[in-house]
């Protein structure tokens, strides 16, 4: 009886343990998922999506947006894409009510996917403030309060955060950025979380799929300052003439000794050295192969005179071959050229600087967050050197939890899915099998030394039958990525904008009759042209 218990449960072991390696993640709230809490606007692209969003009327804005339906790994997910390679794109979508910053955090977060890699393209969000006109005239001169969002082309590689804040004394805008942003994630062509945190204690944090990258305030890391300084450079003021600001010079009391030879080589040959009696004048460097054969296949007529490759002579390695010359070596006259020796200059003022005047349009705001310009749309406008640029899941929301919640049911199953279907290295599988097995085995090893006699009769061995017959099925089902599920099936959304259209990611591959053919491969590459 303590031999079939003992059987029992390391089956249900193997069993449990079998499930547990290959869960594939709940993928429905990808498509389904609301999120809670004090939500100020969200998109997640379902049906009826285009009616909230507009288009710029303005003619340089010609990049279209594509409705692109299963742009991820999970089969119906779909997202609004810039489509138009090279093109500049530009939409908004209007809030329900403006957006101001009081008491409560402020939270902006979206999914975005570089389908088609990236090479100069950004992947931010402005933050309107009030559009005049409505937003068909927005173009890149709206007033924004946040630009938020990576960015990479060049040497620009950041995740943007921007702040538009006005002068009260001046009334002039100005843009402030954080100083410490983190490098753009995306390259991968997997979907990416980006996340902005603005709290009412003035501080600030960026997250990059749920993981804090930066933190900051509003106070000390924006540049240039939210607060300008008291004091500024009077721009009239200017260096007198006779300022010096050099604080060494030239010795004038040194010269130059009467034995010092500028002209003198660093390098002479040495007259010591003796060539070796082994030295091969009249051999070359390089000959070619005595051991290389043509190959038995080759064609004289087709692949031209064959040559036997070319390598060192065997006869150079004792000493050496060709014309022999003389090693060189550091002349111990050389002292290279003469430089008076460098004394403190006496006439020396120090740097100069401008005087300082105050600053007419200083002010001191200790609680900027609660001068921040309320929002009253988001809007994307952009250019897309490689297109393919796909935005999902657009939030923004008054509570932090809330909205990594809706992370979790949304980019994080989905994330998971990508990363499962990525292809996995040969390390991976085996580490993965191998501790499989080595758990397992390990477990019927004791139950043989427990209850030796009764596991060679028979139980036993059927246990270690079905570990391995289960280990072979992992392996050979490991290659396989899961299955996704398909829930959104009722996404069919009207083309109610010439420059909106609905189309799907797999649509947008070439079709088969137009692919070129693949190269043919060379026949050998010893070939002598």
């Amino acid at each position: 009886k303590k031999m079939q218990k003992a059987t029992l449960l390391l089956l249900a072991a193997v069993i449990a343990g079998v499930a547990a390696t290959d869960v594939v993640p709940e993928l429905s709230t990808v498509l389904t998922a609301t999120p809670d809490g004090p939500v100020v606007f969200f998109e997640g692209f379902r049906k009826g999506w285009e009616k909230a969003w507009t288009n710029s009327s303005d003619a340089k804005y010609d990049g279209e947006w594509h409705y692109s339906v299963d742009y991820s790994e999970v089969k119906g997910d779909a997202g609004l894409k810039m489509a138009s390679p090279g093109k500049l794109h530009a939409i908004a979508s209007k809030f329900v009510g403006d957006l101001t910053f009081k008491d409560k955090p402020v939270v902006i977060q979206y999914e975005v996917k570089a389908t088609s890699g990236l090479a100069c393209d950004g992947m931010y969000l402005k933050l309107l403030q009030d559009v005049k006109g409505g937003l068909d005239k927005f173009n890149n001169d709206a007033r924004y309060t946040i630009m938020f969002g990576p960015d990479k082309c060049g040497g620009t590689d950041k995740v943007h955060f921007i702040v538009q804040y006005q002068n009260p004394v001046s009334s002039e805008w100005e843009e402030k950025h954080a100083k410490e942003v983190p490098f753009v994630a995306g390259g991968d062509r997997q979907t990416h979380l980006y996340t902005l945190v603005l709290r009412p204690d003035n501080t600030y944090e960026i997250k990059v799929d749920g993981e804090s990258k930066s933190k900051g305030s509003l106070l000390e890391t924006l540049e240039p300052p939210i607060n300008p300084p008291k004091e500024i450079d009077d721009p009239t003021d200017s260096k007198p003439a006779d300022w010096v600001d050099e604080s060494m010079i030239d010795d004038p009391n040194d010269k130059k000794p009467g034995d010092w030879d500028e002209d003198a080589p660093e390098m002479i040959e040495d007259a010591e050295a003796v060539k070796p009696s082994a030295w091969e004048d009249n051999e070359p460097l390089e000959v070619p192969d005595p051991k290389a054969q043509k190959p038995s296949d080759w064609d004289d007529e087709e692949d031209g005179d064959w040559e036997a490759p070319i390598v060192p002579n065997p006869k150079c390695k004792a000493a050496g071959c060709g014309e022999w010359k003389r090693p060189m070596k550091r002349n111990p006259e050389y002292k290279g050229q003469w430089f008076p020796a460098r004394v403190a200059n006496p006439a020396y003022k120090g740097e100069w600087k401008p005087r300082q005047i105050p600053n007419k349009n200083h002010f001191e705001e200790k609680n900027p967050f609660s001068k921040l310009t309320p929002i009253s749309a988001v809007a994307i406008e952009l250019l897309s050197v490689s297109g393919g640029i796909v935005f999902d899941n657009i939030l923004v929301s008054n509570s932090e939890d809330a909205a990594a919640a809706f992370a979790d049911k949304t980019w994080g199953a989905r994330s998971k899915l990508e990363k499962a279907k990525m292809p996995s290295s040969g390390g991976d599988l085996t580490s993965k099998v191998a501790g499989f097995f080595s758990k397992y085995s390990d477990m019927a090893v004791d139950l043989f030394r427990q209850h030796p006699a009764a596991f060679l009769s028979g139980a036993g061995i059927a246990v270690c039958l079905l570990i391995f017959l289960i280990f072979v099925c992992c392996r050979a089902g490991s290659s396989a990525p899961p299955e996704s599920i398909s829930k959104k099936h009722d996404i069919t959304p009207e083309d109610d904008d010439e420059s909106i259209s609905s189309s799907d990611d797999e649509g947008d591959e070439p079709a088969a009759a137009t692919r070129k053919p693949a190269a043919k491969p060379a026949k050998r590459t010893s070939r002598k042209d």
